[in-house]
C-alpha cells in the first residue's frame, strides 16, 4: 500500500474568488450597528475644528450632561452613516448634529422664498428596493419616490442612507438600496443638512421640560481628598495632619501645622503649602521665598474648583505640567487604547522607577457612566493612569471586575498541519492528524490504493482533506467523484494565508482587517482600541490575532461584543 503525506496548502482560486464577496457581505453585516430610531429634534450642520473629539463636541450641545454622551453618541453615529469612526474626525469634516436649528423668519404673504439659502431635505422613514435589471438612480427616484424635483439632492441622501456601497450610480440587479420615505426640501439660511425622522404622534411632538437640579458644590475636605489623590499617584506626597518643619539658624526652626496648610512633597524635592483662604503671614511667605527656592505657597479659596488649584500647585514644579486636552489620550501599542479625558498631567522628566508618569483626568456627574476597571488597568499598564473625579464627590471609580476566563486558544504558527488542524478542531470540526484515506478499493477498480491525509475532518456530511503535496490528477479526480472537499496549502503559507483558505473552502463567514471596539457602542464610557486579525463568524464572533491580548481587555470583549480570542 502507497502512503503519501499531506501538509496543508492552497486552495482552487476559483473557489477563493466565488467565496469572498459573500463572505466580506456577511462580515460586513455582523461588524455594523443595528439602525435605531433618530432623535425626533432638528438636526444642524458643525465642521470640526483642530483638536475636536466627539465626546467634547456632545458636551457643547445645549442641555447636554454627561449622562446623555451615550445616547447622543448612538444618534450621532446614526445621523452620520457615511462616518466610518466616529472616534477619529479630522479638522474640516461636516458632522450632522441633533439639536433645533433656527429658520429664517417668513416674509410677506405670498413673497417667494429666496433661492439662495441651502436646501434642507427631510424624510421620514426608510424603505428597502431591490434593484431590477435595467434600473439606474433616476429612474429609481422617479418611479418609487414619486419625484422629480431636486434629483441630485436626492441622491445625496441615497447616498448618505447606503454608506456600503461605494457608488450608487453604479448598481446592478439584485442589491438591495436602502431609500428615504418621503422627502421634502425646504430653504433655510443655515445651510445643507439631511434630517432622517420617523413620524411622531402630537404627544411625542410636544416639548418636554427637564427639571434642573443645581450641582453641589465640592466640599474642601473632598477638594483636599482629590488632590491627595492625584498627587499620590504622581509619587508625591501630602500631609494634612502634624508638623512641618523649616530650620533657618543652627537653633531655630518654623513649625507649620499641616492641618492648617497641608503640605505637598514632590519627588524633584518641590515643596508646596496649600494656603486656604490666605492666612499665610506676608513676613513668612516673604521668609519661604527668599530662603528656599524649592517652597511655593499657593492660595485657594472655597470658590475654586480642583483643577484651579492643581493648576497653580503642578505650576510649583519642574516635574510636571497640566492642560485642557481636546483629543484623546492613547496608552499601549498593540492595541492602541484611547480615551477621552478632559485634562492631562505630564511628566516631563523619568521618574525614579524609570519612566514618565502621565495622569488623565476625567470629571464626571454622580449618575456618569464610569470607565471599566479592566480599561483603567490596561491603561496603567502602560505608563498613563486615569483618574475620575465626581464633580460632587470626589474620587470616583468601578470596582474590580472579576472575570473566569478560559486561557486563551494558540494555535502553533507552524508547520501548517498543525496550525490547520487547531484551527479546524478550535471551530469545532471533529478532525483527525494522519488519517488513511482510500482512493481506489480492490472490488470496485480491481486494487487497493490508500494514502495518509495530514488532517481529515467532516463539514455538515461532507469530508475535507488538507494536504501539501502534489497528488497525481488521477488522484484528486478520484477524491472529487468520491465527494470528498480539497484544501492545498503548504508551510510557506502565512497563517493569514491559510485561514481564508481553509474557511473559503469551508464556506465560513469571514474577514481580515482592523477592527475596533467603541464604548460608547454599548453604552460605556467614551473609550475605544482596536487590532488588525481574520474575524470569523460561527455561532459567535471569533478573532484570531498573532499577539497576546491583555485580559482585561478581551474579558471586555467577551462580555460586551459577546466574542473569543483566539492567537497564534
Amino acid at each position: 500500500m502507497i502512503h503519501y503525506i499531506f501538509k496543508l496548502a492552497a486552495i482552487i482560486v476559483f473557489s477563493a474568488l466565488l467565496c469572498q464577496p459573500l463572505l466580506a457581505k456577511e462580515d460586513t453585516a455582523q461588524i455594523s450597528l443595528k439602525k435605531t430610531a433618530v432623535s425626533k429634534q432638528n438636526t444642524h450642520l458643525y465642521k470640526v475644528k483642530k483638536g475636536d473629539v466627539i465626546s467634547a463636541i456632545i458636551r457643547r450641545l445645549p442641555g447636554i450632561t454627561e449622562n446623555d454622551i451615550p445616547d447622543n453618541y448612538r444618534i450621532i453615529k446614526q445621523l452620520n452613516p457615511n462616518v466610518a469612526d466616529l472616534n477619529r474626525l479630522y479638522t474640516g469634516q461636516v458632522l450632522v448634529l441633533p439639536g433645533k436649528t433656527s429658520y429664517p423668519a417668513p416674509g410677506k404673504p405670498g413673497e417667494p422664498a429666496p433661492d439662495s439659502s441651502p436646501a434642507v431635505a427631510t424624510a421620514a422613514g426608510t424603505q428597502m428596493y431591490k434593484i431590477k435589471k435595467g434600473d439606474n438612480l433616476t429612474t429609481i427616484i422617479h418611479r418609487e419616490l414619486k419625484t422629480s424635483d431636486d434629483t441630485q439632492k436626492t441622491i445625496n441622501v441615497i447616498k448618505s442612507l447606503n454608506p456600503r456601497i461605494a457608488d450608487v450610480n453604479k448598481i446592478y440587479a439584485g442589491q438591495i438600496l436602502k431609500l428615504p420615505g418621503k422627502i421634502a426640501f425646504v430653504r433655510t439660511a443655515e445651510g445643507a443638512k439631511i434630517i432622517e425622522q420617523e413620524a411622531t404622534s402630537p404627544a411625542e411632538a410636544q416639548p418636554q421640560s427637564a427639571k434642573v437640579i443645581p450641582k453641589k458644590a465640592m466640599t474642601q475636605e473632598t477638594k483636599l481628598a482629590v488632590i491627595k489623590h492625584i498627587v499620590t499617584q504622581m509619587n508625591g506626597a501630602l500631609s494634612a495632619s502634624g508638623n512641618y518643619y523649616l530650620p533657618i539658624s543652627k537653633t531655630g526652626q518654623v513649625t507649620i501645622d499641616c492641618a492648617k496648610f497641608p503640605v505637598i512633597e514632590f519627588e524633584d524635592k518641590t515643596v508646596v503649602f496649600l494656603d486656604w483662604d490666605n492666612r499665610f503671614q506676608d513676613n513668612l511667605r516673604k521668609m519661604i521665598r527668599e530662603k528656599w527656592s524649592n517652597i511655593s505657597i499657593v492660595k485657594a479659596n472655597k470658590k475654586d474648583d480642583v483643577v484651579t488649584i492643581l493648576k497653580d500647585i503642578i505650576a510649583a514644579t519642574k516635574a510636571y505640567s497640566i492642560s485642557k486636552k481636546e483629543t484623546p489620550v492613547t496608552a499601549g501599542g498593540t492595541p492602541a487604547l484611547e480615551i477621552v479625558v478632559d485634562w492631562i498631567i505630564s511628566g516631563k522628566t523619568t521618574s525614579r522607577q524609570g519612566r514618565l508618569l502621565n495622569q488623565g483626568l476625567r470629571f464626571v456627574s454622580a449618575n456618569s457612566l464610569l470607565l471599566p476597571k479592566a480599561v483603567k488597568n490596561y491603561s496603567l499598564q502602560n505608563g498613563l493612569i486615569i483618574t475620575e473625579i465626581d464633580e460632587e464627590n470626589g474620587i470616583a471609580g468601578r470596582p474590580e471586575e472579576l472575570y473566569s476566563l478560559p486561557p486563551t486558544a494558540v494555535f502553533p504558527a507552524k508547520p501548517a498541519q498543525d496550525f490547520a488542524y487547531a484551527l479546524v478542531t478550535y471551530l469545532g470540526f471533529a478532525a483527525e492528524k494522519e488519517a488513511d484515506v482510500r482512493v481506489f478499493d480492490m472490488a470496485k477498480d480491481g486494487f487497493n490504493l490508500s494514502i495518509k491525509a495530514e488532517v481529515l475532518l467532516n463539514n455538515a456530511g461532507k469530508k475535507y482533506i488538507i494536504y501539501s503535496r502534489n497528488l497525481p490528477q488521477q488522484f484528486l479526480n478520484a477524491f472529487k467523484t468520491k465527494g470528498y472537499g480539497l484544501i492545498y496549502i503548504v508551510d510557506s503559507d502565512s497563517p493569514k494565508i491559510i485561514m481564508e483558505k481553509i474557511l473559503s473552502a469551508l464556506a465560513i463567514p469571514s474577514a481580515y482587517g482592523y477592527f475596533t471596539f467603541s464604548g460608547p457602542d454599548k453604552n460605556q464610557a467614551p473609550y475605544s482600541f482596536g487590532f488588525t486579525g481574520m474575524k470569523i463568524k460561527t455561532d459567535k464572533d471569533h478573532y484570531v490575532i498573532d499577539f497576546a491580548l491583555d485580559d482585561g481587555l478581551r474579558s471586555i470583549i467577551g462580555e460586551l461584543w459577546s466574542a473569543n480570542i483566539a492567537r497564534y
